[in-house]
């Protein structure tokens, strides 16, 4: 049967949320490497939206379900809406530029009215850690079934939401089970709650929560060697080995099964998802209206194509800034599509515009996915994973978005037919990144701590014998 492992993961297929996607890969793959996983996620009902389809990818896995507590009753729902009109009445009666607290910011505001900080306090708590917090006992007693009744030799959460740490944090009280706590994207170390309602108070009990948790967990895993390396400074003194980094990664196997593609006739740069957290194609838009008023490029012979929900940038409609750029007919903005088709459509298109403003420590997923189709990657982003990991590897190029004069060489070179055949050079940091690599890098540590169970079962076995 070989040794069991449950994946705890907030979103799994058929969510189609991308944060589910790392459990998927690895629940998929850890059999090749001796580990049989169970996995427990969010009863399909809560689901914002699912793709059934998506289950077939992770194939036979068990998987259990939980639900969510009531809390979301009408005492949670009035305080919440209450809390919404006053946010409403505060920014009707005083505009957006009298010092309004946004998410992320710290208390002690000056001028801040009383409304205001009883609104902050109020949303800063119904989001402590997180609106899923809801989950956390559902899915506690879910998860002890599931650790007696199916003899579970370690567990590995999977956050954000941060709430999810709570589970395996209990489960690991209550069982003594082995616990990988692992960090998609950072909590409190790192930065982040920036687009979070916050206060002081709230703030410090979110710290003393990851403090716990890292301090409770046998193992944490951070999915750059960046944000792993910012957990060893802010807790090094406490085995600094317990910090590992085990990236992302994309499916070889699926993007070898896509037949060959031509490439577009004419030079597309594309991008796929959404446009959102203050992601913005202006800088290329900026590069490409230069290009053409200098008369460095015919505007016929480029095309930007953004795939998704990109209808709006910053609060603007995306139209309406192509207009100000003077892009009309170069820019496209076109609907969602189905996964595969993405993936053909990138394929098809020269460059893949990656998108990862104020994100050091974070490296979204769709460069994994741009990284299994083969097309050069064009990344908008400041000094950081992201950065580090395009460049290092070969699968393209990384510019601050202030570059302008740099994106636009980049994009003359890269128009030139000569210049497309370079890209992927390092083959062997690309294989790397191979989802099979990857899960076996998390094999790995699974069979150390089993291992460590053995020896200390033999001791004590022996201990009892003399």
């Amino acid at each position: 049967m070989g040794k069991k492992v449950l994946l705890i993961s907030y979103h799994y297929p058929p969510s189609v949320e991308v944060g589910g996607l790392r459990c998927a890969n690895f629940s998929r793959h850890l059999p090749r490497f001796g580990w049989v996983p169970y996995v427990l996620t969010l009863k399909d009902e809560y689901l914002d939206k699912a793709d059934p389809g998506k289950l077939g990818y992770v194939g036979s896995v068990k998987i259990f379900k939980a639900g969510r507590m009531p809390t979301l009753s009408q005492a949670y729902v009035g305080v919440k809406r209450i809390a919404q009109r006053l946010a409403m009445t505060s920014h009707e009666s005083v505009g957006m530029s009298d010092g309004c607290v946004q998410p992320g910011k710290s208390s002690g505001r000056v001028g801040e009215t009383l409304s205001r900080k009883l609104r902050r306090y109020i949303l800063s708590f119904l989001s402590l850690p997180d609106e899923q917090r809801n989950w956390v006992l559902p899915a506690v007693m879910q998860g002890l079934r599931i650790i007696k009744s199916e003899k579970i030799d370690c567990i590995i959460t999977s956050s954000p939401p941060y709430s999810v740490n709570l589970v395996g944090w209990l489960l690991k009280l209550l069982t003594g089970v082995r616990w990988i706590a692992d960090f998609r994207d950072p909590w409190m170390t790192g930065g982040s709650k920036k687009l979070f309602m916050t206060c002081a108070a709230s703030l410090g009990i979110e710290r003393w929560l990851e403090r716990i948790v890292v301090q409770k967990a046998d193992l944490l895993v951070a999915n750059t060697e960046m944000l792993c390396e910012a957990f060893r400074k802010a807790y090094g003194s406490q085995q600094p080995d317990r910090f590992v980094c085990i990236t992302n990664g994309f499916d070889g196997e699926l993007f070898s099964s896509f037949g060959p593609v031509e490439k577009e006739q004419v030079f597309t740069i594309i991008y796929t998802g959404t446009l959102y957290f203050g992601r913005t194609p202006e800088p290329v838009f900026q590069a490409v209206r230069e290009l053409i008023q200098e008369e460095r490029i015919d505007a016929r012979a480029i095309r930007i194509r953004l795939v998704g929900h990109c209808q709006v940038i910053d609060g603007r409609p995306t139209g309406e800034i192509v207009r100000g750029y003077q892009l009309d007919g170069i820019v496209e903005v076109l609907e969602p599509v189905s996964y595969n088709r993405a993936i053909e459509m990138v394929r098809q298109s020269q460059l893949a515009l990656l998108l990862a403003p104020n994100q050091p420590y974070q490296i979204p997923a769709k460069v994994y996915d741009y990284m299994g189709t083969g097309t050069n990657i064009l990344a908008l982003a400041e000094d950081g994973a992201t950065s580090d990991l395009v460049r290092s590897t070969g699968v393209g190029v990384a510019f601050r978005p202030s570059d302008t004069a740099g994106i636009k060489e980049f994009l003359l070179r890269s128009m030139k037919e000569d210049c497309l055949s370079t890209q992927f050079k390092n083959k062997g940091a690309v294989s790397e990144y191979e989802i099979q690599s990857v899960t076996r890098r998390l094999a790995r540590y699974l069979d150390s701590f089993s291992s460590t169970a053995e020896r200390a079962e033999r001791v004590g076995e022996s201990g009892n014998a003399a």
